[in-house]
């Protein structure tokens, strides 16, 4: 084994002692990078629980108000509530749309003729429809058939008396004791047993109707075709 000479074991002991006094040095130096990687900046901290808070508020009203964007489900299929809308547009959006358009141009006219509905004229009316049904039960059940809500035969009794009232102030409505004669004699089989005058009220309140009823079409129909419309579906 060769000897190592003065100078070499002179440079072995130099090498030595930097590697000592430099060792603490680099591990100070990479606890200071971990205790920096592992601190949190408060405002990123504030953030991410926004972040967390804002998601959990978002989950709690979609799952609330779920059925403004989830219609049903299938399986784990959904249906969206937009989907439901399209299809329900597809079948039936011509004819609603013009529902809802024959029911603004009314609530205007009754506006700009300052005709008042009363709850109690609409009370009045339905009870009055009831007695011809023969009776609560016998009228939800006839509604029932239409697949219409007693809340539903309200508004639409109350569109009914407004439209009424238009006609009474725009058209003269005249039945006459002719025309009561002649309605008896061509319904004669209605009033066997009953003489002219036992009926002429109620068959004169008939015609009236009726004539009310032809006046409102040929009332409406003048004002959808001078009422300025836009369709879009």
């Amino acid at each position: 084994m060769p000897k190592t000479s003065t100078k070499e074991k002179k440079a072995v002991k130099v090498i030595k002692k930097m590697r000592t006094v430099s060792a603490p040095v680099v591990t100070t130096s990479v606890k200071e990078v971990v205790v920096r990687k592992r601190a949190i900046n408060p405002i990123l901290l504030v953030k991410i629980i926004l972040v967390i808070a804002i998601g959990v508020v978002v989950f709690l009203l979609v799952q609330k108000y779920r059925g403004l964007f989830v219609a049903g489900m299938v399986d784990k299929s959904p249906i969206s509530r937009w989907e439901l809308n399209q299809k329900m547009t597809e079948k039936y959006g011509t004819q609603t749309l013009e529902e809802i358009i024959s029911d603004r141009l009314l609530n205007e006219n009754l506006k700009k003729y300052k005709i008042v509905v009363t709850d109690k004229e609409v009370a009045d009316e339905l009870a009055s429809i009831k007695a011809q049904y023969g009776g609560e039960d016998q009228f939800k059940a006839a509604i029932a058939q239409y697949n219409m809500t007693e809340a539903q035969a309200v508004d639409s009794i109350k569109q009914s008396l407004g439209l009424k009232k238009i006609v009474e102030a725009t058209y003269t409505i005249t039945v006459t004791d002719a025309d009561v004669q002649k309605y008896f004699d061509d319904n004669k089989a209605n009033y066997t047993g009953k003489k002219l005058q036992d009926v002429a009220a109620e068959i004169k309140d008939t015609l009236t109707q009726q004539q009310i009823y032809t006046d409102s079409q040929d009332w409406y129909t003048q004002i959808r075709k001078d009422a300025k419309v836009s369709i879009f579906i």
